[in-house]
């Protein structure tokens, strides 16, 4: 807990795996199965009145709350917790949105073309009204990984984390249990935005990005507000660990898969490996395609066999030092779409994939004695 000019600041209560698991209670080794399967589980979700919250209004002044400023060339005190919940047409979306402090009563958000809030946005301006808000501030930590992940019903996925949630209602809008709530329109204005250091701890461009107007604000009697640092373990947990699950149920498509992990040296965001229990030659090259193929934003892929440590890059270094041959086994796709944030990226990206599994047929060369 930090004290920001005599307010509550806290940080990092999903800044790596075993935290993030240790909520599931689970292992890190089983965050991507468990994730994966967790579809299944049927939703609970109770809906109260917002007043039951125990929020206090006050006036909306949002230099009271402490913003902060990350590094110097920050084109502004940024808001990086802020869970922005829309809704359109009876369709709710809940997801993370930097906010650029513009004045004590708007910021700029950042809206990412083609996602979810972007088209609400879209859809709003295009029919002459603006996108109605909520602003969330200070989660429970899975409601905020489900806010992360790539999923349909971002309320529902958290539901099924926590093994319920209460919802608490405010004429159209839905809101979770929260610190600070934040109401406004999301406006046709835009204005320069930016810049601002992401995931790969290198700046972000500056871009033309809306207007957002807070009209009403809502905040806990001593309330804590929540902090994510731009570039940190956590920003990179919550960005690049959703996408574990979602390659999984890919590449679980193609072949026999026992498990997927980020790596952190590529900010849990641009290399996954994958773990794969091999039956027939070719099924690692397929687990290589089907996994580029779940996440777009992704460069590189390493398939192993489930006698590897996934969590060890030692052992999957072992792996292709022992198990991969450059002239059969590397897979490179030039051209393809990949992630603004990437600063070595143009227009598009290449991508590739390593085969560091054994051949079947000679499967006794590869068993290990230490």
């Amino acid at each position: 807990m930090l004290n920001v000019e005599g307010r509550k600041v806290a940080k990092n209560f999903v800044c790596s795996r075993s935290l993030l698991a240790s909520y599931l209670k689970i292992d890190e080794y089983s965050l991507a199965p468990k994730l994966a399967e967790i579809e299944a589980v049927e939703p609970k979700i109770e809906f109260r009145d917002l007043s039951e919250l125990g929020l206090k209004k006050r006036k909306v002044d949002l230099l009271n709350l402490p913003i902060i400023k990350y590094y110097p060339n920050d084109g502004s005190r940024y808001v990086t917790a802020s869970i922005v919940i829309a809704e359109r047409g009876g369709k709710y979306n809940a997801s993370f949105h930097r906010l650029m402090l513009l004045d004590s009563k708007s910021f700029a958000a950042r809206l990412v073309p083609p996602r979810h809030t972007y088209l609400m946005w879209r859809d709003a301006i295009e029919s002459g009204e603006e996108l109605d808000v909520a602003i969330c501030i200070g989660n429970h930590p899975l409601f905020m990984f489900a806010a992360a992940s790539r999923v349909e019903n971002e309320f529902e996925y958290a539901s099924k984390l926590l093994n319920g949630l209460v919802l608490y209602k405010k004429g159209n809008f839905l809101i979770p249990d929260s610190e600070i709530v934040l109401l406004g329109k999301i406006t046709s204005d835009v204005v320069d935005e930016g810049p601002f250091v992401d995931i790969t701890g290198t700046y972000d461009i500056v871009r033309k990005e809306p207007i957002v107007e807070i009209k009403e604000m809502f905040c806990k009697e001593d309330f804590i507000y929540y902090s994510i640092t731009p570039g940190g373990s956590e920003h990179q947990v919550l960005m690049g660990i959703p996408y574990e699950p979602v390659i999984y149920n890919s590449v679980s498509k193609v072949c026999r898969v026992k498990n997927v992990v980020m790596t952190p040296g590529s900010r849990y965001y641009f290399h996954a490996i994958v773990q794969i229990e091999k039956r027939t030659e070719g099924d690692a090259k397929n687990a290589i395609l089907a996994a580029l193929a779940a996440n777009p934003s992704m460069k590189g892929v390493i398939i192993v066999d489930d006698d590897i440590d996934i969590l060890s890059y030692e052992d999957v270094e072992y792996a292709i030092a022992t198990r991969f041959q450059a002239d059969k086994d590397l897979i490179i796709v030039s051209g393809a779409r990949g992630s603004s944030l990437d600063p070595s990226a143009g227009k598009t990206t290449a991508k590739w994939g390593i085969d560091a599994t054994k051949t079947l047929e000679e499967s006794d060369k590869f068993k290990r004695v230490v």
